[in-house]
């Protein structure tokens, strides 16, 4: 993207319009258990080519999984996609809803199941906001809760993307309000 449409896109995007383009990229980030790909650290880091912070979230994310992980590990275009960052690689909820024909837990008959009810309470504060992000999925739909969650994690500052975890905006700097 040139950088006047980058800049038309940003400036669309803060004054809460959806693009073509933003909307169905949204969408694709609108993972299986209710998380939005779109606001994960590591998603971001790659997007920024951050190698500093890919380094060290491998470093974790090894000692987390117990075996090496490198940086490349972590290479992601989110959920749905085919390149997924080994700690996603293997998902549970995603096999589940797969496994009954499904793309999303708000398709899901069973839903809330205990499987999605331990997720949401595990150790990563980001999780807690499935159910609600799930049942909010079954209101207005999928696409409608990605185009919100786009919104969402956009810095009211310079429009770009911002994180789960960010107290600050990686491109402009503005303290950003915090979610977790």
């Amino acid at each position: 993207m040139s950088g006047k449409n980058l800049e038309s896109w940003q400036r669309k995007l803060r004054n809460g319009e959806q693009t073509h383009e933003n909307l169905q990229d949204s969408e694709q980030l609108a993972a299986s258990c209710g998380l939005y790909c779109g606001a994960c650290s590591i998603y971001q880091a790659v997007r920024r080519g951050a190698s500093e912070f890919l380094v060290a979230a491998a470093a974790g994310i090894s000692e987390m999984l117990g075996f090496p992980v490198e940086a490349s590990d972590l290479n992601c275009d989110g959920c749905l996609s085919d390149v997924r960052a080994i700690q996603c690689r293997e998902c549970q909820l995603r096999d589940c809803a797969s496994s009954k024909e499904l793309t999303h837990c708000a398709s899901c008959d069973s839903f809330p199941c205990q499987q999605i009810i331990d997720f949401k309470n595990d150790q990563f504060a980001h999780h807690s906001e499935v159910l609600e992000n799930i049942r909010r999925q079954r209101d207005v739909g999928i696409s409608a809760w990605a185009g919100e969650q786009q919104k969402r994690w956009v810095c009211p500052g310079c429009g770009n993307a911002t994180e789960w975890y960010g107290q600050q905006c990686q491109h402009c700097g503005i303290v950003l309000e915090r979610h977790f």
